[in-house]
């Protein structure tokens, strides 16, 4: 009967105590007459007073409610609409994130294109100079050619 001792607090259990109290007891030798009866009015009447208060702890004490209930309280409209605010905000948070993210990415690539703009006008100019000095050479060579050879 271990337990019987750990559920022992439970209200199911103190009400099975209460009905086995209440069952036909089996009959000695020594009882008297009076207390061995099939009546259950006169059963009741038999108890103690210990045990008609206990009765009345019982029935003014709420059973807890089983898993069933629970669950059917977690499945309520609420509950959703709180997860959904929740998951709604968390994906926010993850579009937020990702945006940032980007615009760095854009950032840095708008970076790197100015650079790259910045070299090839570099590049460029440099090309333009060399252009420029071999045209410069080769129209000096033009004039300092001896014409007069020819």
């Amino acid at each position: 009967m271990h337990c019987y001792i750990e559920f022992a607090k439970y209200p199911k259990w103190q009400t099975r105590e209460l009905e086995t109290s209440l069952k036909k007891q089996k009959k000695t030798i020594d009882e008297s007459p009076g207390r061995a009866t099939n009546d259950p009015s006169d059963a009741s009447s038999v108890r103690t007073d210990a045990t008609s208060i206990h009765t009345d702890a019982l029935e003014h004490e709420k059973r807890p409610d089983g898993v069933k209930k629970d669950k059917r309280g977690k499945a309520d409209e609420n509950a959703c609409k709180l997860s959904l605010e929740t998951v709604w905000a968390a994906k926010q948070e993850k579009d937020e994130i990702k945006e940032a993210a980007r615009n760095a990415r854009y950032a840095q690539q708008f970076e790197l294109r100015k650079e790259e703009i910045a070299l090839r006008k570099k590049e460029d100019a440099r090309n333009e100079r060399e252009d420029a000095r071999r045209q410069f050479e080769l129209d000096e060579r033009v004039m300092l050619i001896d014409t007069l050879v020819v």
